[in-house]
């Protein structure tokens, strides 16, 4: 099993739970509310971990946009991370994510005017 804190309540946990329905991997997004910064999905997961102790086996992730946040924060993450083996966080950042969308749409579009040249 993997428990994930996210920042989002609903689309990042989307991304997670369609595992629960086609695979024999089981994710369980902590719920989360409107503080998103690092530290509270940090304190989130914390909290989750004391009140459902997890298996050696399963592993808790953290998963964060890299957005503005401090360094600082993402250091603390990274920190308790590595506190343990079956512990894990992922930084994503979504303006990368978006312009290498978008460029790939426009070379879709130049590809197909220049084939109809």
């Amino acid at each position: 099993m993997f428990v994930i804190a996210t920042e989002g309540r609903k689309t990042e946990p989307s991304y997670f739970t369609i595992f629960n329905d086609q695979s024999v991997i089981h994710v369980h997004c902590v719920k989360g509310d409107d503080q998103s910064s690092p530290l509270h999905v940090l304190q989130r997961i914390e909290q989750h971990l004391v009140r459902h102790e997890i298996a050696k086996t399963d592993e808790a992730w953290l998963v964060v946009d890299r957005d503005t946040w401090p360094e600082e924060d993402l250091l603390q993450l990274h920190e308790w991370s590595q506190g343990a083996s079956n512990r894990g966080f992922a930084l994503s950042n979504p303006d990368t994510i978006r312009r290498s969308v978008r460029n790939a749409k426009r070379r879709v579009s130049i590809g197909r005017v220049a084939g109809a040249v």
